[in-house]
């Protein structure tokens, strides 16, 4: 609440500051566009400042006298507020129509430049939107050069056309509807070996839709229980999974926590000879877990909650050859709370499903080969980094350079629809419970797609069976305002997530991701079913009505507690882990 109570405080503070401005069309060189500058104060809160009252920005190519490559490089200068900046989607931009204004960030400072008119606003943006998409891919912003980037979506994606781009996102029966480069494989590497630097440290959270949930330090997992009204408690009951041989990890199967003197060593030493999990998957009724670790990316360990041990260890192969997975899901949304034996794998060019039977629906004793199902396997480029399922199993599969690819739950050998982003890194993605939406992370933004549209024949269809082309809606953005940057320290976005529902009769009502010290929450519902005036990158609508929740440590995980835990469907119950602490927020 306090969060969008500032967000208008911004914008009267803009607009009053403006009192001079009139509505007349904007005069060559810029007149009557003022500038103005965030500057933080000392409690850590911030105020615009007008720097000038007839600022003139400009685009300039700073290799036009360069006879050498013939190729552009923009940047954008204001001589009155001193900004010459390189022209990039690190300005991180945002375009409000209605507020006459745009706002972005350079020299590690918040500018705003507010416009006499709608019509001198648009065409700044569309400026600005043409030379970030030159400078990113050499070729002027046209409908031919993005259709040679983009195979769906040609139309949509930096496109000038914005006749369209202000309606709500969805509507039935005519209404409203409530640095380096690293491979997956070396990212969570890297994230494993930053986890083990703090024995004791929470890795993540396993979020159960039945009494438990569990927190991962390591190989211990400490048990949580959910509450009735939304939250979790701590049960005091902690366990260490015995890895296979080589490994010493070994203590008491479940016991009452212990924290000091000699248990306390035995407990960290055995943690240091153990293994850190990079994914724990749930499985057989949230009785077992099925969990991949960096140390071998070819195995995958199957263990017995109930007795706190690993029962099963098998290889990863298909036609006798090993296969490195970094990457789990379940078959489908509820997949967890069912005795379900198959599930999803996925590596930087291979998707599959694979089965803990084997052929004949015997349970394989350990070591043994898992049963592959199906699956594509592509010679290069794909570039995979994660997968969510929705409740019919439909796959959306996100990418490197940002794609989205949609598989529908039958057929794993053909994306039906692919996506293009804006060129960020997908690092997670998730899929609402009825596969209407999905939800992409990356670093600097949200992006929001809805994957039903009207195809050629009039009828209702999914871009998860069928190809929607350019005939669904533009994906709409959700992203922090660029002032709020300042309180993040320009942190990176990380694991959004819909309301968990796992059956049908429900509806997400919010998105969460975390944000350094922040979890962060978009109100779903009003996203969806909302007008916007506002534009960001790439020409899409953005969202940056949020709320933020500031903790003393980095969030290293953010979940919504189970649906069914709910008294009102309204409410956002969150479980937000720290390396050292566990928060519940409503």
């Amino acid at each position: 609440m306090g969060q969008e109570q500032s967000i208008e405080a911004v914008k009267d503070a803009v607009n009053q500051a403006d009192t001079t401005a009139t509505t007349t069309p904007q005069k060559e060189g810029g007149g009557g566009i003022k500038l103005f500058k965030y500057v933080t104060t000392s409690s850590g809160d911030g105020n615009w400042e007008r720097a000038s009252s007839n600022a003139q920005p400009r685009f300039y190519d700073a290799k036009e006298d360069s006879t050498s490559s013939g190729k552009k490089d923009y940047f954008l200068e204001i001589e009155q507020g001193d900004v010459d900046v390189h022209v990039d989607a690190e300005l991180n931009y945002v375009l409000d129509v209605k507020e006459r204004r745009v706002t972005f960030a350079a020299n590690e400072t918040i500018y705003a430049l507010k416009f006499p008119s709608d019509d001198a606003c648009r065409k700044f943006g569309e400026q600005l939107n043409d030379a970030i998409f030159y400078n990113q891919y050499g070729l002027e912003n046209d409908d031919v050069s993005r259709a040679k980037i983009m195979d769906d979506f040609a139309g949509s994606l930096f496109s000038k056309e914005t006749d369209g781009l202000f309606e709500p996102m969805e509507t039935d029966a005519g209404e409203a509807d409530v640095d380096t480069y690293y491979t997956p494989e070396k990212l969570r590497e890297k994230q494993a070996k930053e986890m083990a630097k703090d024995e004791d440290a929470i890795n993540g959270i396993i979020m159960g839709a039945g009494e438990n949930n569990y927190l991962v330090r390591g190989c211990r997992f400490d048990v949580l229980r959910n509450v009735e009204g939304g939250g979790v408690e701590d049960k005091h009951l902690s366990f260490m999974l015995t890895p296979p041989p080589g490994a010493a990890c070994s203590t008491p199967s479940l016991s009452t926590r212990k924290t000091r003197g000699t248990a306390a060593k035995v407990e960290a030493d055995a943690i240091r000879a153990g293994f850190t999990p990079s994914k724990v998957l749930l499985t057989h009724g949230e009785r077992r877990m099925n969990l991949l670790t960096p140390e071998n990316r070819n195995i995958l360990h199957h263990a017995d909650i109930e007795v706190g041990k690993i029962v099963s260890t098998f290889n990863f192969q298909k036609d006798s050859v090993d296969i490195p997975i970094v990457e789990i899901a379940s078959e489908y949304k509820a997949a967890q709370t069912e005795d379900h034996s198959q599930f999803l794998g996925l590596d930087q060019n291979r998707i599959c499903r694979w089965d803990l039977r084997d052929k004949k629906g015997v349970v394989q004793a350990s070591p043994a080969v898992l049963d592959y199902v199906s699956g594509k396997d592509y010679s290069r480029g794909t570039n995979f980094t994660c997968m969510a399922t929705s409740g019919d199993g439909f796959v959306a599969v996100g990418s490197h350079d940002g794609r989205v690819r949609l598989y529908n739950s039958r057929v794993l050998t053909q994306a039906k629809t692919s996506i293009p982003g804006l060129g960020a890194p997908i690092t997670s993605i998730d899929v609402t419970y009825d596969g209407k939406w999905v939800l992409a992370t990356t670093d600097q933004y949200l992006m929001l797609v809805k994957t039903t549209y009207v195809n050629d024949k009039g009828k209702d269809a999914n871009g998860f069976e069928s190809r929607m082309g350019g005939r669904g809606s533009r994906p709409r953005l959700l992203r922090l305002k660029p002032e709020d940057a300042i309180k993040t320290q320009g942190a990176k976005f990380t694991k959004g997530k819909f309301t968990w529902i796992t059956d049908g009769g429900h509806t997400e009502r919010w998105v969460v991701a975390g944000c350094g010290r922040f979890s962060v929450v978009w109100n779903f519902t009003k996203i969806r079913t909302s007008a916007t005036e506002t534009i960001g990158y790439g020409g899409l609508p953005t969202c940056m009505d949020c709320y933020l929740r500031a903790k003393e440590e980095e969030v290293v995980d953010v979940q919504f507690v189970h649906q069914k835990y709910m008294r009102d469907e309204d409410q956002a119950a969150l479980v937000v882990a720290t390396p050292h602490s566990v928060f519940n927020l409503a």
